[in-house]
């Protein structure tokens, strides 16, 4: 075993005779960096990976292998055994922790000279060897993988179409003098952090357990044996599943790989992690727009101009508009305001793609619209020629919403305000506006109308008829009266508002139709009564003849409007330093508890009250100007007595 530090260690097997091979002939560690109790463990995990078959190629094989936590380089020439027979090899391997040693380091090693396949046997002589410094091994990768590679042309792009089918997947590669290290490296140029992949090439075949991911081979011989578990790829022939056919996305991958290799190709990957289907397929999804690769967005792209054709078509089309709109998406609020200034309505983009314009409009708008949207995009917005009925709609999306559900009231005025700063009218007649309205209790609404009073008279008129229209409800009768009582019934609220007395008793009327209905005007009811007894209390402030007259209109008969005439009376004679007259109501009402009333109707219209007596016993009539005539007389008479009397006094004395 070896220990995460910078120091490589090393082994070469060789050919040993039984005499110095403590009893076994046979390939096996000759030379080692190693402690002596590691070197046994190491010949078992790699006794499989060190030989070549006799009648092979004479060509070295390099190998990538992952060993519990380490990484392995193999590097391996044939060779003869001590009676000059062919199948014995020299291999060479450097272990070390596997995140030092990677399969760059071993693809940027395949030449290097200190391979003891490449030296006399001198160089390494059996024993203890040193180890390899970590800094030297990478100095001389860095500058091998720095060269161009290669191009294996039309092999790499069925290798790699293969290899993002499935990049897990064990895979042989069947092609004779195969370049093996380019078309690996090419597969980690397009797939990044590849720390998974292994790879043997040059091997003699692929029915040995444990084999690495890739193995590449001159040709096939013998039986099946462990192959059967992994796929083979012929490439050229047409041999291979899908007839040597290449996946567009492949296909654009590879080319975009012979013009800038992995520095092209490190951007469109980002920091994407390519280790199984399911990350090719998102990656694919990310980046091809139209069937072609973007190595922009596609809307970077086309607001830049360096759009294709192709791309430019798909604008037009729903799909491309979702990609627009979901990159859009990604942006911050200041670079989304910078799009939208090259995008909106009016300009040039906007009319050779409208549906695009649209788009990235209305995110904007949803943007803008948003309680932590910056001051940057909301004055972008402000200053460009939108539709203000994009913003309507917004609200009415967002009142539909279930997520909104737990609005405050308070938020929910903010963002009607905020929609009225980018053009929308603050009014129900704006669905969205109404949407968000509906929202409100009729007990809020009274009592934020009252709030906004002075500081925001539009908030308060849209507050205040959201209130007005309401149908009355039974269930909220309680609440809304005791905001009433809380705002003093809108006392300095209306009266501030535009419109003169009768806009305001209108107003009042309506307010109290839907707080309380109909049965405000109840002759027998005691909304009114208890109504009238808060606004009387001793330090209520005066009663507006506007509201007065609005609740008057609510009772039938003479004498319940007479009840709140009294009260717009009282503050009269009050105003003029007269006594309070409320005691007298008081009678008044005790009075009316003791009589029976009855109504009736007079031509006129109006309504009297007369006593509940039986028209056929009331007593006959009396003619007014025959009263009149009695009564003079008696008076001439009583003045007559007063004379006799006065005379009668004066004639005595």
């Amino acid at each position: 075993m070896t220990q995460a530090t910078g120091r490589i260690e090393q082994i070469v097997f060789r050919w040993r005779a039984r005499s110095a091979a403590a009893g076994n002939d046979g390939v096996g560690p000759d030379a080692t960096s190693l402690p002596e109790s590691a070197v046994a463990w190491w010949d078992e995990r790699l006794a499989l990976r060190i030989t070549r078959a006799p009648g092979r190629n004479e060509r070295p094989s390099l190998a990538y292998l992952r060993v519990e936590g380490h990484g392995v380089i193999l590097h391996k020439v044939p060779a003869r055994d001590d009676k000059n027979r062919p199948g014995a090899a020299i291999a060479h391997a450097l272990i070390g922790p596997a995140e030092l040693v990677t399969v760059q380091l071993a693809l940027g090693l395949e030449h290097w000279p200190r391979w003891a396949g490449r030296n006399d046997p001198g160089a390494y002589p059996p024993g203890r060897l040193g180890a390899v410094p970590y800094a030297a091994l990478r100095e001389h990768a860095d500058a091998a993988n720095a060269q161009p590679v290669t191009d294996p042309g039309p092999v790499f792009d069925e290798l790699l179409d293969r290899v993002l089918a499935n990049p897990a997947a064990p895979l042989t590669v069947v092609l004779p003098d195969a370049p093996a290290t380019a078309l690996v490296r090419g597969l980690v140029d397009v797939l990044g952090d590849v720390r998974d992949l292994t790879f043997a090439a040059n091997e003699d075949d692929d029915t040995d357990p444990d084999l690495p991911r890739l193995v590449f081979l001159d040709a096939v011989t013998g039986g099946s044996g462990y192959a059967a578990t992994r796929e083979r790829l012929y490439p050229g022939t047409g041999n291979s599943p899908g007839g040597g056919h290449v996946d567009g996305f492949a296909q654009q991958l590879a080319d975009m790989w012979r013009r800038g290799g992995a520095a092209e190709l490190a951007p469109l990957r980002g920091g994407r992690s390519i280790a199984g289907a399911a990350d090719v397929r998102q990656w694919q999804s990310d980046v091809l727009v139209g069937g072609r690769i973007l190595q922009t967005t596609l809307l970077e792209a086309v607001t830049s101009g360096r759009a294709a054709p192709e791309h430019l078509e798909l604008l037009r089309t729903e799909a491309g508009q979702r990609q627009i709109e979901g990159e859009a998406a990604k942006l911050n609020d200041g670079d989304l305001a910078g799009v939208y200034q090259a995008w909106q309505p009016g300009g040039a983009l906007a009319a050779r793609h409208p549906g695009a314009s649209q788009v990235v409009t209305r995110l904007v708008v949803q943007r803008a619209m948003r309680a932590g949207a910056s001051k940057t995009l909301r004055e972008t917005l402000r200053r460009s020629a939108f539709d203000p009925g994009l913003v309507d709609a917004h609200l009415r999306a967002w009142a539909g919403h279930g997520r909104n559900a737990s609005a405050s009231p308070a938020a929910i005025v903010e963002l009607a305000q905020l929609a009225a700063s980018f053009g929308v009218p603050p009014a129900l007649q704006s669905p969205g506006v109404k949407a968000l309205m509906d929202r409100i209790a009729l007990a809020d609404l009274i009592e934020l109308a009252n709030r906004h009073t002075g500081s925001d008279v539009q908030m308060t008129e849209l507050l205040l008829s959201a209130a007005e229209s309401r149908r009355f409800d039974p269930a909220a009768v309680d609440q809304a009266h005791t905001a009433l009582e809380r705002t003093d019934f809108l006392i300095y609220c209306i009266p501030f508002l535009p419109g003169d007395a009768p806009v305001a008793q209108d107003r009042w009327y309506r307010l109290l139709l839907a707080v309380f209905g109909p049965q405000l005007g109840a002759e027998q009811g005691r909304e009114l009564h208890d109504v009238l007894k808060f606004l009387a209390r001793e330090d209520a402030p005066e009663v507006p003849p506007a509201l007065a007259y609005a609740l008057r209109r609510f009772p039938a008969s003479l004498v319940g409007k007479a009840r709140v005439d009294q009260l717009a009376a009282r503050d009269f004679y009050l105003a003029a330093g007269l006594q309070d007259i409320w005691p007298e109501r008081a009678e008044l009402l005790l009075a009316e508890r003791r009589t029976t009333l009855r109504q009736r109707a007079v031509p006129s219209g109006t309504v009297t009250r007369s006593a509940a007596v039986p028209a056929a016993e009331r007593a006959p009539r009396v003619n007014p100007r025959l009263l009149l005539m009695v009564g003079g007389a008696a008076l001439v008479v009583v003045a007559l007595v007063a004379v006799v009397i006065f005379a009668m006094q004066g004639g005595a004395k």
